[in-house]
């Protein structure tokens, strides 16, 4: 009889490994179509829970602080038990409150059940990147993250698409249907698909006691802290797009629902096609010296986009926005191989790393909400902000690798931020 606490991915062929990652896919757009999909239904939800625009929109704030904590939880939950018994656990309870939130007319129980989607919803996250730590290595662990990556970029692009389609056939209450159905047909597959990665001498029993020293001792490690910063700062512009772009494009612009779903899903392809291109360059160079050379690429596109935004042309806009949200996907995953690196465990590292990233998005959804939507300045200012921030964490990664490799350094830093 086979043992299935222990890793099955001895087992696998390339065909199931492929399967494997698909899943893992599926599981980790969750986030993408929790906010992203009813983003053109905002007014529609507002009326039927009877609240304001504001009390409504905080819903996608507290979505992000959900996903940001959820982190702190799965995390050490996933060291101790196992990779796929708190993945099953959480794809439930994303089922359930989506059933929920379907049935409430009360906008606090609403929000509540949000936050509670989302700690549901970040399990799939967390648990993908350390089934890929458990398994690959190196270059390899780069190029499936990236592909990983791309495949979760499929949420943003389709998510307001299909949204503003159900919204318009069947109202807003379809949306969340739809929330249902894809997390039920995750549940079944990861029961299916989803190998144990950890084998029970690997395990960490004391890993949830010990959280919060760890997280603590990761906090003051510059060699993991470092390139997870990198990681929040670089994804933190996607985040202000999201919360941004349905206030600038259909309040400012004046495009309808149908047209805004479509406009998104155009700029979010620039992350597929980037992550392919990062695919591409993995194959000649490592996830390092692609930092080195993107990031300062990433902060040139938002100068620029700035600028644009100073005319007020919707084309001048548009354009660099694609090629700035394209960078994201080109840094992304080659920030997150750097800091799951230096990550003493990979439960552990993959939880702080998204708390980190969705604790940025909380904070720059709210901010550009603050900030207002009556122009597209706060949206793009916000995005600059974070490509300087980005560049400046892993410039000093560099400069302490640069002390470690020197006549008296140790080499103790596992990052190697290469030339």
């Amino acid at each position: 009889m086979t043992d299935t606490n222990e890793p099955a991915t001895t087992r696998q062929g390339t065909f199931g490994a492929a399967l494997m990652i698909g899943v893992l896919a599926l599981l980790s757009i969750f986030p993408p179509l929790a906010t992203d999909m009813y983003l053109s239904a905002m007014d529609d939800l507002a009326r039927a829970l009877n609240a304001s625009a504001s009390a409504t929109e905080m819903s996608l704030s507290i979505f992000f602080f959900g996903l940001c904590i959820g982190q702190f939880i799965i995390g050490p939950l996933i060291d101790a038990h196992g990779r796929k018994l708190p993945l099953l656990a959480g794809t439930m309870l994303f089922c359930m409150t989506s059933l929920g939130l379907l049935l409430v007319r009360d906008v606090t129980i609403f929000n509540a059940l949000r936050l509670f989607q989302a700690i549901g919803a970040c399990a799939g996250m967390v648990v993908g990147r350390a089934i890929i730590a458990d398994i690959y290595r190196g270059r390899k662990a780069a190029q499936v993250l990236t592909i990983l990556v791309m495949l979760m970029t499929l949420g943003p692009i389709l998510a307001p698409f299909l949204g503003s389609l159900l919204l318009a056939a069947f109202g807003w209450q379809s949306i969340f249907v739809c929330m249902l159905a894809v997390g039920i047909a995750a549940l079944f597959l990861s029961m299916a698909l989803i190998p144990e990665t950890l084998p029970r001498s690997d395990r960490q029993p004391g890993a949830m006691r010990k959280a919060a020293g760890t997280f603590a001792r990761l906090a003051r490690t510059p060699v993991f802290i470092l390139p997870a910063l990198t990681v929040g700062f670089v994804q933190a512009p996607m985040f202000a797009f999201i919360t941004g772009s349905s206030g600038i494009f259909q309040g400012v612009f004046g495009l309808s629902a149908t047209e805004y779903g479509i406009l998104f899903g155009v700029i979010a392809s620039a992350l597929v096609v980037f992550g392919q291109l990062n695919s591409m360059l993995l194959k000649r160079f490592d996830a390092d010296q692609l930092l080195n050379r993107g990031l300062p690429v990433f902060a040139a596109c938002a100068a620029l986009l700035v600028t644009a935004a100073l005319s007020g042309d919707f084309w001048l806009i548009v354009v660099p926005l694609w090629f700035t949200l394209g960078m994201v996907g080109l840094l992304t995953a080659n920030a997150m191989d750097a800091a799951m690196r230096a990550a003493p465990a990979a439960g552990i590292g993959s939880a702080a790393i998204g708390a980190l990233q969705f604790g940025f998005a909380f904070l720059t959804s709210t901010l550009v909400a603050l900030l207002g939507t009556d122009s597209a300045m706060p949206m793009v200012l916000v995005i600059l902000a974070a490509s300087v921030l980005a560049n400046a964490a892993w410039l000093r990664l560099r400069g302490l690798n640069r002390s470690a490799a020197g006549p008296r350094g140790s080499g103790a830093l596992h990052v190697s931020a290469g030339e």
